[in-house]
């Protein structure tokens, strides 16, 4: 599960970024649904699309979120590794959860800072979206497991990933960490690592499992031992890449943990 935290002043102008990357691919057509699944293998209205188009617009899309302005967009991440106590609903909450807690830290750390912000949480629609209500109520009202959620300014919100280019955004991350975590390709997440939250180390992206901590040199586990250099991961070329173990990553805009639906 990912997504991006946009400040309201810059949320027209990534939207605007997305958009003129597809007046450039495709002049005079009607908005098409950015869904990186599946422009990545050739679904639907992509499928006439040459490979190298599809790859070179992922790409752009990650480089324009690369370059939008620090801190008015940062990003979250939580892989969360299925077991047999981990996984399904319970693993979607705790994706949830982890989500939530994080981008309720980074506002405690900006209000310390004394830039005192709220966050308004949107949620892509899903067959999740029910629960997802009660669950954020919760973290609000009786608290996450590491303590009450202090910063959410309202109940979450939900939107199909079509009516709005930010959730499009948000699937694009969420469908970058997949390919790292699942795939071994770094060919996305290069772009964006430098986005995600983080204080010395990395705090906005987040492994859940038992093949993270010193053994694991995956982004997150890697800046928990070494904060001046790059995970080796990130470096890897096509001939390196060996299969991770088995992990859920899951937006609640697709509900399914399989490649094709958007990871």
């Amino acid at each position: 599960m990912a997504g991006a935290a946009v400040h309201e002043r810059q949320t027209y102008w990534l939207s605007r970024e997305m958009e003129e990357i597809q007046a450039r691919y495709f002049p005079g057509v009607q908005p098409i649904t950015f869904h990186a699944s599946e422009i990545r293998s050739g679904k639907g209205f992509w499928r006439k699309v040459q490979p190298g188009v599809r790859n070179s617009l992922l790409e752009e899309m990650a480089q324009k979120v690369r370059e939008a302005p620090s801190p008015q967009v940062v990003l979250f991440a939580a892989v969360i590794e299925k077991n047999e106590r981990l996984h399904g609903e319970e693993a979607v909450r705790r994706a949830t959860e982890e989500i939530c807690r994080r981008f309720d830290l980074f506002l405690t750390r900006k209000h310390h800072e004394g830039d005192s912000q709220r966050g308004l949480l949107v949620f892509a629609e899903s067959s999740y979206q029910k629960r997802a209500k009660v669950w954020v109520k919760d973290f609000r009202e009786l608290g996450t497991t590491w303590g009450v959620l202090n910063n959410l300014s309202d109940i979450p919100y939900f939107a199909t990933p079509a009516e709005t280019r930010l959730l499009q955004v948000a699937d694009l991350i969420s469908h970058s960490v997949f390919l790292m975590y699942e795939r071994s390709n770094p060919v996305l997440l290069r772009h964006l690592m430098s986005k995600f939250d983080r204080k010395g180390k990395i705090h906005g992206l987040v492994h859940v499992g038992r093949g993270r901590g010193r053994t694991c040199d995956c982004p997150r586990c890697w800046s928990e031992r070494d904060q001046n250099t790059e995970s080796p991961w990130l470096s890897r070329s096509d001939s390196e890449r060996v299969k991770p173990s088995p992990v859920l990553m899951m937006t609640l805009g697709e509900g399914e943990a399989s490649e094709p639906a958007g990871g």
